[in-house]
């Protein structure tokens, strides 16, 4: 019978857009990608007297073995939206508590707030979950005859105290005896090294995101290819970022097998480009929902052209000849139509009437607002951060 030890922290996660709350973790949602491929999981975490309950329910089903070591409070991660930078609960004093050491085959570690325990496998993914302060697998005195260290650009650099990747993999190569490192990076997809050499994996095009967890995913189905069914480490990615693009798109686990993932999907590519960024501005919550949106884009890959930061407030005979000559030189559009904008709907036109691409934001509307935009064929999605990936990827 095969069997995985999956240690990290079992959290609960709230979102805002889209609405979502549920107790998973890192550790958590990996186990419950894996029932049904896997004849034994045995989950290490830790969890506060009030979650035992609701834990059981979510993970003890027959496939999920629920190891726990009790912690002094229940542990929130709450984003806006699932892009944000999540506040995490307790906000200070997260309390440090011992887990007991995880011995097996295979074992997944992520890593976790409130303790670092000690593993020692045959087959080892070590995640570290933790861009600001990574700490390096065998701080602990982890050990692993076979270990893959999975990580974004940051959490690698942050683990080799580098400031490049190429440079960081070798330390990490050297100081942690590494066999496979995977770098991910968001939509450019991933790098599988190993010794000698360096493999590059996609990422792919879904027509939703919802990017909570994906990680975890990724994580969970590699796992399954390389060190349970043997597959080559970049196969075994390539399996990860599919399983990963399935999940983005449909928020549905357990993650489904190599042959029910043979989905043709098309690979996803940073499109760039300069965007004209049209919306509400004079509110509060709309300067702020401008302000997020043209953060995301241009950490998305994309330079942006903001009229109320690079133009600012001013009369029709001093801002509309400049809104408009920035619309005519811009590669696409991204609007926010939430609420009631005349004017961003006119941008929305106008730009059309120029056959420039036009991606908008629509919580909340009326079909009636949405004649103009979906009778012009701009993009329309009710989910933000979808439709900032969809003029990310644009082709």
């Amino acid at each position: 019978m095969s069997e995985i030890d999956i240690v990290g922290g079992i959290y609960r996660e709230k979102c805002a857009f889209p609405y979502w709350d549920q107790l998973f973790g890192s550790a958590g949602r990996a186990a419950v990608a894996l029932t049904g491929h896997v004849g034994n999981i045995r989950l290490h975490s830790a969890l506060a007297e009030a979650e035992i309950v609701a834990a059981k329910a979510v993970f003890v089903d027959g496939e999920i073995g629920l190891k726990v070591t009790s912690r002094e409070k229940p542990i929130i991660f709450d984003y806006l939206h699932s892009l944000s930078v999540p506040r995490i609960l307790p906000d200070r004093d997260i309390r440090q508590v011992s887990m007991p050491a995880v011995e097996g085959s295979v074992i997944v570690k992520f890593g976790m707030l409130e303790s670092d325990p000690r593993v020692s496998g045959e087959h080892v993914v070590y995640d570290p979950q933790s861009s600001s302060n990574p700490i390096g697998f065998s701080a602990s005195g982890s050990a692993a005859k076979h270990l893959a260290i999975i990580a974004n650009r940051g959490e690698i650099l942050g683990l080799a105290r580098t400031s490049s990747v190429d440079d960081a993999v070798r330390t990490l190569f050297d100081t942690e005896n590494a066999e496979v490192i995977v770098v991910k990076d968001g939509i450019n997809g991933a790098t599988v090294y190993e010794r000698g050499s360096a493999t590059h994996i996609a990422a792919y095009v879904t027509q939703n995101v919802f990017s909570i967890g994906s990680g975890d995913v990724f994580v969970a189905a590699f796992a399954l290819a390389w060190a349970l069914q043997g597959l080559p480490a970049s196969d075994a990615a390539e399996f990860a970022s599919v399983s990963t693009a399935n999940y983005v798109e449909t928020r549905v686990l357990p993650i489904m097998s190599k042959t029910e993932n043979a989905v043709t999907r098309k690979p996803a590519a940073k499109a760039g480009g300069n965007i004209y960024l049209a919306g509400p501005f004079r509110e509060l919550g709309q300067r702020m929902m401008i302000d997020d949106a043209r953060n995301q884009l241009r950490g998305l890959g994309m330079s942006v052209f903001s009229p109320i930061h690079d133009i600012g407030p001013g009369t029709a005979d001093v801002v509309v000849e400049q809104d408009l000559a920035a619309i005519q030189q811009c590669d696409a559009v991204f609007a926010i139509l939430n609420g009631s904008s005349p004017g961003t709907v006119f941008e929305v036109g106008y730009a059309r009437a120029l056959g420039k691409p036009v991606f908008c934001v629509t919580q909340n509307m009326r079909d009636v607002d949405l004649k103009l935009p979906r009778g012009s064929h701009a993009h329309l999605h009710d989910d933000y951060v979808s439709a900032l990936f969809q003029i990310a990827w644009r082709s």
